[in-house]
């Protein structure tokens, strides 16, 4: 599966820069030039830059936190804008990049987020369990014995990813 990247940037020429580069990744990426109007849905890494010193960027960090709460935002700042970066990472963003930055630090900062976020998305709550057991259990009491099982074969397959027959 391809990941998915979100630039939001009012610097044309940097956000168009950093779009080329992690499409040659092999990211899809789409760019957000003006920071007040709301980003797409869907994202997995959101490259947010801050460096023109504003508070418009913390806005929409809140507004990308709150439609995409699963989405790794990580910041772009310059070294001398220290209380909007901590304002930031306060306000839920996952990691900053300090510009310039160059491009192994951006590949390995997009490559832990991506982990960090994948690992999250492996976690099931205990009570998402509970629910989809639920589910199976309704199934089961309706006489649905197949899909029952089927629904609990496709729980135990996604807990245990590694157990699976792969021949």
């Amino acid at each position: 599966m391809q990941a998915t990247a979100l630039i939001v940037s009012s610097d044309a020429g940097f956000a168009e820069t950093m779009k080329a580069l992690l499409q040659r990744w092999g990211m899809a990426v789409e760019l957000v030039g003006d920071p007040t109007h709301p980003p797409p849905l869907g994202a997995e890494i959101v490259l947010l830059d801050i460096r023109q010193d504003n508070s418009e960027g913390l806005t929409l960090l809140l507004a990308i936190r709150e439609k995409m709460p699963e989405a790794e935002v990580l910041l772009i700042n310059r070294p001398d804008n220290i209380p909007l970066s901590i304002a930031g990472m306060q306000a839920g963003a996952a990691d900053e990049l300090i510009a310039p930055f160059d491009t192994g630090t951006l590949k390995n900062t997009i490559a832990a987020a991506l982990r960090r976020r994948k690992k999250r998305q492996g976690k099931k709550t205990l009570f998402r369990r509970f629910g989809e057991a639920m589910v199976a259990a309704t199934f089961a009491q309706a006489g649905e014995f197949d899909t029952a099982i089927a629904l609990l074969n496709d729980q135990e397959e996604e807990d245990h990813p590694a157990d699976r027959n792969t021949s």
